[in-house]
């Protein structure tokens, strides 16, 4: 097998390896080309010996065909698994940006930022989980940030994939305990050596968030054992403790994902991504009702409350409400029996009235499914269509 810098300039399958541009446990990542498709993509080669035999090979092409299968906007695709020349490679979506340890640095990250980057990261974690993939070694290093600051998790669901190893062996206990993940951002169970689930995911959120919020994780000790004993046992500093500034929302938010017994955490990525939306939706209401800002932002609440009104108007009229429609046609239409609430658009320009126009779309939908009668499209679907 060549070395990881000797493989620059070569070519695997139809893929023209560009340069190097990561590397881990989990193998060495490059930046290719794919001559076929004519895209970039990214082609993580697997370490010598990671599967020992045909059969693991062919364990791993399944596992890698069920990830395949992950299509959402926050989630880095799976697009093909090959062996060459004693090699074995993964080839996924190239994702530029920056990673999310890179951009949170040694501060923390403003409020606005952690709940938009929390809600993308839950939405994706939602996506998985009901498709029955769990991350299970989520971390700021696998979650990148695009230059239009979209977040997308990398490497979703390829822990369990490989054999355990010995990797970041300064912040895992794999190699002693055989337990797969980053040791600052295990959960508890994972660490008892019980089996993981969508909610050891929400730990490890919680941990993440807890970063973005803090600038420092949730527990510090070096030396591992001290540090996995904290994890287990000792309750984290609240974060509003160390950010002043802090909603108590956030905070709350933040703890319950920390709890330390999966039963008291979120039960799932989608109750997550319910809260934060809420927080982001009451978070830019208050924003647009300062008075400093009042006069700038005036039309923007007036365009949106027409556009809310409009939609309405339509809806009642879709739903024939009141037999609306028949009075104004004169005739009977076709009776609806389900509706999709497509994303709202964000006609301002404003970035920071994005969620203000999503958190509509969200009372829609939820508003229309108290109608008995009527199946509404699920709000994870219906996303699929923003833009």
């Amino acid at each position: 097998m060549a070395a990881p810098s000797q493989l620059v300039g070569q070519i695997l399958g139809h893929y023209r390896i560009l340069e190097q541009i990561g590397a881990g446990g989990m193998g060495v990542v490059y930046r290719a080309h794919d001559d076929r498709l004519d895209r970039d993509i990214a082609l993580k080669v697997l370490p010598s010996g990671a599967l020992a035999d045909e059969a693991a090979r062919k364990r791993f092409r399944k596992e890698a065909l069920a990830l395949s299968r992950l299509n959402h906007p926050n989630i880095a695709m799976v697009f093909d698994f090959d062996t060459q020349d004693g090699m074995d490679f993964l080839v996924t979506e190239y994702i530029p940006g920056t990673t999310l340890d890179a951009s949170v640095g040694p501060g923390f990250l403003p409020e606005k930022q952690v709940v938009r980057l929390g809600l993308q990261l839950a939405e994706g974690l939602t996506a998985a989980h009901e498709q029955g993939v769990v991350h299970r070694d989520l971390k700021p290093s696998n979650l990148r940030i695009m230059p239009d600051g979209r977040l997308k998790i990398l490497d979703f669901g390829i822990a369990k994939l490989l054999p355990t190893g010995d990797r970041e062996a300064t912040e895992t206990l794999t190699e002693a305990t055989g337990v797969t993940g980053t040791l600052p951002y295990m959960a508890p169970e994972q660490l008892r050596g019980e089996q993981p689930d969508s909610r050891t995911d929400i730990y490890a959120a919680g941990a993440v968030l807890y970063e973005m919020a803090t600038g420092r994780r949730p527990f510090e000790q070096r030396l591992s054992t001290v540090l996995a004993d904290d994890i287990i046992h000792k309750p984290p500093v609240s974060p509003g403790q160390i950010n002043a500034k802090l909603s108590p929302k956030l905070d709350d938010i933040i703890l319950k994902c920390l709890e330390k017994e999966p039963e008291n955490r979120y039960q799932s990525a989608k109750e997550l991504a319910v809260d934060m939306r809420r927080l982001a939706f009451s978070s830019t209401t208050q924003v647009s009702a300062r008075p400093t800002e009042a006069r700038p932002r005036l039309w923007r609440t007036l365009a949106v409350a027409g556009i809310a009104g409009l939609c309405g108007l339509a809806l009642l009229f879709a739903l024939n409400v009141g037999r609306w429609r028949e009075r104004l046609l004169g005739a009977r239409g076709p009776a609806i029996r389900s509706i999709a609430v497509l994303p709202l658009e964000n006609l301002s320009r404003d970035p920071e009235q994005e969620y203000f126009a999503d958190g509509m779309t969200d009372a829609l939908i939820t508003d229309l499914s108290k109608i008995g009668s009527l199946r509404i499209i699920s709000r994870t679907s219906a996303m699929h269509y923003k833009g």
